[in-house]
């Protein structure tokens, strides 16, 4: 029975210090290996990153359809002043293409060229004072197109929503042609009793000046990097003007006479919509 008892007390000795051994030596530092201690390292993930802040830049187009604002001139006929007023041209058809790049996810900063469309009416020069002669000068039709290119900035409200309100304006410069078409008109010049003829020549003219826009609307996110966008645009674009040339069958017939007009304050209110991709 004793033997026995020292035979257990033995072996629970031994085997606690085995387990002491065995544990000390796994854990030891300098052993290297499977022994040494298993250590985490933090995995850092990458922040989130919306697509606006690599995609620097765009391309867009549209196509509109609008209205001038009433308008005003003057003219000028052999030194003569006269009026125009209330000039009614057809409706604005334009076509816009231009490439920006965004600054920031909410503001875009663009170039773009606009054409506005054969816009046609016609004038009276009235009677202008001290010219009873051009009391029937007539009706003389009128076609004005234009041209701009303008350097806009525009504000994105929800650049990564599906909607997004947008506000913007820039400046430029235009580029007006007038096409003025020949005209047939007549009076009793000479007190005769018989009406003598004149004519308007065909001209063409350019000229420019500064211009300014307002544009809004809403863009519509068709796909990533592909929008929809419709809106509004009102545009300031200066004054235009032109010479031209006429004739008539009095004391001097055949001599050309010299004569010019001015728009004055031209406004148009359109109508948009088109497309704008992403360039990444």
């Amino acid at each position: 029975m004793c033997l026995r008892a020292v035979f257990f007390t033995s072996s629970l000795i031994l085997t606690a210090g085995t387990s002491s051994a065995l544990a000390a030596d796994i854990y030891a530092p300098s052993a290297g290996g499977l022994k040494s201690p298993v250590i985490q390292e933090e995995v850092i993930l990458p922040e989130t990153t919306g697509y606006r802040e690599y995609a620097e830049w765009y391309i867009r187009g549209d196509l509109g359809v609008g209205r001038f604002s009433d308008m005003n001139g003057s003219g000028e006929v052999e030194g003569t002043s006269f009026g125009m007023s209330d000039l009614d041209f057809d409706s604005v058809f334009s076509a816009s293409v231009g490439f920006g790049r965004y600054i920031t996810p909410h503001i875009r900063l663009g170039l773009d060229l606009d054409y506005r469309h054969h816009n046609t009416t016609t004038f009276d020069v009235g009677i202008p004072a001290g010219l009873p002669q051009l009391e029937n000068f007539g009706n003389v039709p009128l076609e004005f197109n234009s041209s701009s290119i303008m350097f806009n900035a525009v504000y994105d409200f929800a650049p990564n929503r599906r909607f997004s309100p947008y506000l913007g304006g820039g400046v430029g410069w235009a580029f007006h042609q007038m096409d003025l078409g020949a005209s047939t008109f007549y009076n009793d010049w000479d007190g005769d009793t018989t009406d003598e003829y004149g004519t308007v020549d065909t001209t063409k003219s350019s000229s420019n000046s500064f211009t300014a826009n307002i544009v809004t609307g809403v863009s519509v996110n068709i796909r990533h990097g592909l929008f929809l966008d419709v809106g509004y645009k009102f545009s300031y674009l200066g004054n235009a003007s032109m010479d031209y040339d006429y004739s008539h069958d009095d004391v001097d017939a055949g001599a050309t006479k010299s004569a010019s007009i001015e728009l004055d304050d031209i406004m148009t209110h359109e109508f948009k919509i088109g497309l704008r991709y992403d360039l990444y």
